[in-house]
């Protein structure tokens, strides 16, 4: 009995997990958007404290974990902006993305690359704990960052 009781629980457990894997995930253009502008912050008081041990003359591996997931961030970034989280679309209060990061995606997305390479590069120096290199790529990650926000982020 106990192995028919088992074998039911194991059965509507995997029926249930299988019911909920097709479940569309449905997130509003507001959740994006404030996941995007969390996730931005944390990427900045990262880079922050990236550039204070560069100027402390820590041990730039102490910086390997929030590098990694500068990288890991910048990956996701193009999957962050969605059509219909623009300023177009919520307003400007809402979000600083212009509505030029659609009409010029290939552009946009290009740009989101080379952040995301450039902080996978950063990652890697900080994991060698290589202080010169790191700080020196520090610089190119800031460059990438800025170089997007300078066309795409409202001021």
């Amino acid at each position: 009995m106990r192995t028919v009781i088992a074998a039911a629980v194991v059965a509507l457990a995997c029926t249930a997990v299988a019911a909920d894997a097709q479940d569309p995930v449905q997130v509003s253009a507001a959740e994006v958007v404030a996941a995007r502008k969390a996730a931005m912050a944390l990427s900045g008081a990262a880079m922050g404290g990236f550039k204070a041990t560069i100027d402390a003359g820590g041990p730039v591996r102490t910086q390997a974990f929030p590098a990694g997931a500068v990288a890991r961030w910048a990956a996701a970034v193009p999957g962050m902006f969605p059509a219909g989280t623009g300023q177009d679309a919520l307003g400007a209060e809402a979000t600083d993305a212009k509505a030029v990061i659609w009409t010029q995606r290939a552009d946009f997305d290009a740009r989101a690359a080379t952040f995301a390479a450039e902080a996978g590069k950063l990652a890697q120096l900080a994991q060698a704990d290589d202080a010169a290199g790191f700080a020196a790529q520090w610089a190119v990650v800031r460059a990438s960052c800025q170089s997007c926000h300078a066309v795409y982020k409202a001021d």
